[in-house]
C-alpha cells in the first residue's frame, strides 16, 4: 500500500492555537497561543457576567439564503463559504454572528422573556485575502441587548465597552471611545438636500477622515459638493464653527445622546470619550447610536471594535424588536494587548496556568500518585503535569517540566 503524505499546515487564512509552553521556539507577537485567546475572552466574559448577561450558542452552519438577502454585495457573491449539502439545501459557514442571533430569537420569539441580555463567543468564516488583521476564520464575541428602545440600553452598551477594555488592563490614556448617531447623520444630510449618491460619497470621506490629510479630504469631497459645502463639512468633522453648531442642534433631537453625554462625562471623566461625526459604520444596518473604540497608539490606527443600535435586526424573519450591541474581535484586541504589554506572563505564578510537576520514580509509584497525590492537588485547585520518562535523570526530568510551565516540582515514590 502506497503511503500518502498529507499537508500538515492549516487551511489558508485559518490558524491552529497551541498551548503557550508547547513550542520550543515562538515569535513574541504570535497570536497562535490558546492562553491568549482564553485570556481575552475570559476577561470579556467576566465583565458580561457581572452585568447580568447570559451566554447562548448556535450552529456554525446556517442557511445561505438569509445571509445573501441581508448582506448582498461581496459577502454574498465572493466572500461566503456556501455550498449544497447532500439534501440539496444551500448552506454556509456563518460569516457573522448577528444574523444567527436574529434567526434564533425569531424562532422562539413568543416564548422568550424580553429584554434579552445575551452574548456568545464563536468563529466566523469569510473568503477574503488573508492579510494583517484579517483572516478567513476569525473569532469574536457578540454582545446584545434586545427589547429596550433607545436610551438606557445604548448607554449601558457603551459602559460595557469601556469596562471590557478596563478589564483587559487598559487605562484612561490607552484607548478612546468615539460615538455618533445614524439618525443625526441622516437628518444632517436631509437638511443639506444631498442625494443618496452624494450622501454616500460624503459619508465615505468622513469614515476615512482620520486616514486622510487635508488635501485628500478636500479633493475627495469636491467630487460631490461645492467648496462652500466642503467648508461646512470640515466644520462638522472638526467640531468648530457654525457648521458644527447646526450638527450639535440636531443631536439635541435625540435624548439618548444627551443621556450618554451626561452620564459618561461623570462616570469616566478621565477617559477619552467623545461624540464624533466621523463615526459612520454601516449605513444600511445601523439605525441609531453607533460607536468605535480606537487604540491611542499611533502605530495601530484600526478600530479595536464597535457597534451600535440596529432596530431592524429581526425584520428578515417577520418579527420586530429593538436591539443594540457590539462585537469585539480576537485579532485586533490581541494586537492591542501585545502593543501595550497587557498580557500576563503565563509562566509566572498567578497567571492562571501554573502547574505542579510530578516526577514518579518508576511505574510502581503511579498507584500512590493517582490514588493520593493527584486527588490532593485537584482538591487544592492545582493543575499538574507528569513526567513518565523513568530512564532519564531527575535533573533532566525537572528541567523538562519547568520548560512546560511547572512552577514547583514534586518527586513521587512508592508507599
Amino acid at each position: 500500500m502506497t503511503k500518502v503524505k498529507l499537508e500538515s499546515s492549516p487551511y489558508k487564512g485559518t490558524r491552529d492555537f497551541f498551548p503557550i509552553n508547547s513550542l520550543i521556539n515562538s515569535v513574541s507577537g504570535d497570536l497562535h497561543f490558546m492562553e491568549r485567546q482564553q485570556f481575552i475572552f475570559s476577561k470579556i466574559q467576566e465583565t458580561l457576567t457581572v452585568y447580568g448577561f447570559s451566554q447562548y450558542e448556535n450552529s456554525v452552519i446556517e442557511s445561505a439564503e438569509s445571509f445573501k438577502i441581508k448582506s448582498g454585495g461581496d459577502l454574498a457573491g465572493l466572500q461566503m463559504y456556501d455550498f449544497i449539502d447532500k439534501g440539496g439545501r444551500e448552506i454556509c459557514l456563518r460569516p457573522e454572528l448577528t444574523l444567527s442571533l436574529a434567526r434564533m430569537v425569531a424562532d422562539k420569539f413568543g416564548q422568550l422573556r424580553f429584554p434579552l441580555r445575551w452574548y456568545t463567543i464563536g468563529n466566523c468564516f469569510r473568503y477574503e485575502r488573508p492579510q494583517k488583521g484579517r483572516t478567513r476564520e476569525f473569532y469574536q464575541a457578540e454582545v446584545n441587548i434586545i427589547g429596550p428602545k433607545p436610551g438606557g440600553a445604548d448607554l449601558e452598551i457603551l459602559i460595557l465597552a469601556v469596562e471590557i477594555m478596563r478589564n483587559l488592563g487598559a487605562g484612561a490614556g490607552d484607548f478612546k471611545l468615539m460615538y455618533n448617531h445614524r439618525g443625526v447623520l441622516d437628518l444632517w444630510a436631509s437638511e443639506n438636500n444631498w442625494t443618496e449618491k452624494v450622501r454616500a460619497g460624503i459619508f465615505k470621506v468622513l469614515d476615512d477622515w482620520f486616514k486622510l490629510d487635508a488635501k485628500e479630504r478636500f479633493d475627495s469631497l469636491s467630487k460631490f459638493v461645492s467648496s462652500g459645502e466642503i467648508q461646512n463639512i470640515f466644520q462638522v468633522a472638526t467640531k468648530s464653527g457654525p457648521g458644527w453648531d447646526k450638527y450639535a442642534d440636531i443631536c439635541q433631537k435625540f435624548p439618548e445622546i444627551t443621556l450618554i453625554q451626561n452620564v459618561l462625562e461623570k462616570k469616566y471623566p478621565e477617559f477619552n470619550i467623545e461624540l464624533s461625526p466621523a463615526i459612520i459604520r454601516g449605513q444600511a444596518y445601523y439605525t441609531g447610536m453607533i460607536f468605535e473604540i480606537f487604540d491611542t497608539d499611533g502605530g495601530n490606527s484600526r478600530s479595536l471594535f464597535g457597534g451600535g443600535r440596529f432596530d431592524d435586526l429581526l425584520d428578515l424573519y417577520g418579527k420586530n424588536a429593538p436591539a443594540v450591541g457590539f462585537a469585539p474581535g480576537l485579532i485586533p484586541l490581541n494586537e492591542f494587548l501585545i502593543g501595550h504589554g497587557f498580557y500576563p506572563d503565563f509562566n509566572e505564578k498567578g497567571a492562571g496556568i501554573e502547574k505542579t510537576g510530578l516526577i514518579p520514580e518508576n511505574e510502581k509509584c503511579l498507584e500512590n500518585l493517582f490514588e493520593n497525590i493527584v486527588p490532593n492537588l485537584i482538591g487544592e485547585g492545582k493543575k499538574f503535569d507528569i513526567d513518565y520518562e523513568f530512564d532519564r535523570s531527575p535533573r533532566k526530568r525537572k528541567e523538562s517540566l519547568l520548560k512546560r510551565g511547572c512552577i514547583e516540582i514534586v518527586e513521587c515514590y512508592p508507599e
